[in-house]
């Protein structure tokens, strides 16, 4: 089908969750998220787009606040229930995460808990601290695959989610993190 979204965030054509006392808003050409409230993540849908079965995300992340041991990354097959606009913590979606730390994991969220798919685990292809990151997700029928920075790090099977929209997740007691770009390719 091909490419949906290239967003660099130089505007707000969009309309992307656009507070600097919440948790988002965009600012020097990048978008940034703020876990603000210790104990919740932020995890925002793209606006405008449609519930996808396969997808494949790149999306550029660098952290640029809070303590060790945050970590961003990005939503697929997001089944809600809505709003998912920075604030609201339940839902059905799929997160593919790397860490500060030089982790990634891969988890799903059950409404008002995680399951873990691929538990925190260290890598030398997450840049750690300050560093940015590059994450390509692929979600391709039951499989979700994790790329960071050009090498993939997880490949793994799992059917409870086939459909759904796509966000982006920052989480972390005052992680601070900016979104430099975010590409979106519908694969069916």
């Amino acid at each position: 089908m091909g490419t949906i979204l290239d967003e660099h965030f130089a505007t707000n054509e969009r309309r992307w969750p656009d507070d600097p006392q919440s948790t988002a808003w965009l600012a020097d050409g990048v978008y940034r998220l703020f876990a603000r409230r210790p104990g919740d993540f932020v995890a925002i849908g793209v606006p405008g787009i449609w519930p996808l079965r396969d997808v494949a995300a790149s999306a550029t992340f660098r952290k640029v606040g809070g303590p060790p041991g945050g970590g961003y990354g990005l939503i697929v097959r997001d089944q809600g229930p809505g709003p998912r606009d920075g604030v609201n913590q339940g839902g059905r979606f799929y997160v593919l995460e790397v860490g500060d730390r030089g982790e990634f994991g891969i988890w799903r969220r059950e409404i008002d808990r995680w399951i873990d798919i691929v538990p925190w685990t260290h890598s030398e292809a997450v840049h750690p601290g300050h560093e940015a990151n590059e994450l390509e997700v692929l979600a391709l029928g039951s499989r979700l695959s994790l790329a960071v920075n050009g090498t993939r790090v997880a490949l793994r099977e799992d059917p409870a989610l086939d459909v759904g929209t796509v966000g982006i997740f920052v989480g972390g007691d005052l992680n601070e993190v900016a979104l430099e770009r975010l590409h979106l390719v519908a694969l069916s």
